[in-house]
């Protein structure tokens, strides 16, 4: 591990985001962390936390897509959207459809897709959160926000759940899209159970549980270069000169077929030394980075 990394945790149900960023902390004794894509306590999976200057790389993952598995319970539903809310259940019986019906419904979220925040969620309005709101009793207009569904794959359907595997775009609420697809299917929904199971071209098979990185003394597995995190980023390599140039807050000439981009800048040792941006063969920096 070196002091600017990548963490990838496996979040355990009942845990809070913050909490898990709190453990890694107290862990691994480190001051500056932040975390990309925060998750409800009730779901599980990759929790990515940047550790030191990796926090100024955030916003390229912060971008990535989303992948989900989830388990739709047909035929209740409840305030919160999951089991912890007042469950409310459908007298209509649950359609029999066929795993082809099912998916052809589903078809309808692929592509853009406008959803309302959930009322239980964090999202401020009038400068309070939607869930003080909700806990009040009081229920209040949320604009739509518009999210991109790249993908909604059936894995399963066994009596009243229906499992599937989504692929979104960041901001996107589960549990709004499980109600949404409830209308559709005319019946009502919840998120029975939730785990995020990749961000962007990272899988499960990346992460680290929480309970082993506290039981080891040196940790490595789970962790990722900040390389890693803008590897679609296009990127050019300076001279030493061209990196102290730029650490000045100097702008440098640089010969290239990018123009107009916004780039990661490496250093003669291919590290990571910042962001820039080029035009006109000149290259700008705008946040740079310090080498472990």
């Amino acid at each position: 591990m070196t002091k600017s990394s990548l963490l990838l945790i496996d979040k355990p149900k009942g845990l809070s985001s913050n909490n898990a960023l709190s453990r890694v902390k107290k862990k691994l004794k480190i001051k500056k962390a932040g975390i990309i894509g925060i998750l409800d306590p009730l779901a599980t999976g990759m929790l990515p936390i940047v550790i030191g200057e990796a926090t100024k790389l955030s916003r390229f993952m912060e971008n990535s897509k989303k992948h989900y598995r989830v388990k739709i319970k047909l035929g209740v539903k409840s305030n919160t959207g999951d089991n912890e809310g007042t469950l409310v259940f459908d007298k209509r019986k649950i359609p029999l459809l066929t795993l082809q019906d099912y998916k052809k419904k589903l078809r309808k979220f692929h592509g853009v897709y406008f959803q309302k925040p959930p009322m239980f969620s964090s999202v401020k309005i009038q400068g309070k959160k939607l869930y003080q709101y909700a806990r009040q009793g009081v229920k209040i207009e949320r604009p739509e926000r518009e999210t991109f569904i790249h993908s909604i794959k059936i894995i399963d359907l066994n009596s009243n759940i229906l499992d599937v595997e989504v692929s979104c775009s960041k901001g996107t609420y589960i549990r709004t899209l499980v109600e949404d697809i409830g209308d559709i299917l005319k019946i009502y929904t919840l998120t029975d159970d939730l785990r995020r199971i990749g961000v962007g071209h990272f899988k499960e098979e990346n992460m680290v549980q929480l309970r082993d990185l506290a039981l080891d003394t040196n940790p490595s597995t789970g962790f990722h270069d900040i390389a890693e995190m803008v590897n679609n980023i296009p990127a050019i390599e300076v001279s030493d000169s061209g990196e102290a140039s730029l650490r000045q807050g100097s702008e440098i000439s640089f010969e290239s077929s990018l123009d107009g981009e916004e780039i990661i800048i490496k250093n003669s040792s291919q590290r990571i030394i910042g962001i820039g941006f080029i035009r006109d063969n000149i290259v700008s920096p705008k946040r740079l980075l310090k080498i472990d």
